[in-house]
């Protein structure tokens, strides 16, 4: 394991050929300054980047019209649908699902015995979220988003699952309780340990073959 950006990382994302990813570059009487920066495949190096080209990437073309929509957009999370749609989730759990000119078709809430999630995939027509306070992965339907199923629970192989990345028929799965990384089959529900670590975990992303992971000292290539 290699880390390759030491400091705090909030969010990684894939490119067709790297990754971007935004950064606390310095605290300023309480007001953080967020920076991003690219990693290109090709020749390894290392690129600022404007924070448009972060925007464009997380929320598609529109992105002027869906950030305004953003109380931070940072903590947002956001799929972007192959019909030019954009699904976004608050930290509070407000959920939205945007047209291509950044109007919403429907807005509700995603929660879980009060809580709400961390983080969503989405996999075929459905949505996964993961809650870290009930140590939960749960499937909502893409067409009626209501919860059609319930992964963990009091007795979970999770332990505060945050972030998820799907490959395929696998979503991987980062247990920050645990330092882990699990692996999900969302065909058999089964669940698999993947990796451990010696901090917590935020993070796993896998783009063209390098496998990275968010933890609590920086970005790793592992």
């Amino acid at each position: 394991m290699k880390q390759v950006f030491a400091g705090e990382v909030y969010e990684v994302m894939p490119l067709s050929n790297g990754i971007i990813f935004s950064y606390c570059k310095d605290v300023i009487e309480k007001n953080v300054i967020v920076s991003y920066k690219m990693i290109t495949f090709d020749n390894g190096h290392f690129t600022d980047v404007a924070k448009n080209i972060y925007l464009l990437t997380k929320f598609g073309s529109n992105y002027k019209s869906v950030t305004a929509l953003c109380d931070n957009y940072i903590t947002e999370k956001s799929i972007l649908l192959p019909n030019g749609k954009v699904f976004l989730l608050s930290p509070d759990g407000t959920a939205r699902l945007l047209d291509t000119d950044a109007l919403p078709i429907w807005t509700g809430t995603f929660a879980y015995r009060g809580y709400k999630p961390a983080d969503i995939v989405m996999a075929e027509n459905s949505l996964w979220a993961s809650y870290p306070e009930c140590n939960a992965l749960i499937r909502y339907s893409l067409a009626t988003m209501r919860e059609e199923l319930r992964i963990g629970g009091k007795k979970s192989p999770f332990d505060k699952p945050r972030g998820m990345f799907l490959e395929g028929d696998t979503v991987t799965v980062s247990n920050l309780g645990s330092k882990s990384l699990v692996q999900v089959n969302l065909n058999t529900y089964s669940v698999f340990e993947y990796q451990t670590f010696e901090e917590p975990v935020y993070q796993y992303l896998n783009v063209c073959d390098h496998k990275f992971a968010v933890l609590q000292s920086g970005l790793y290539l592992i």
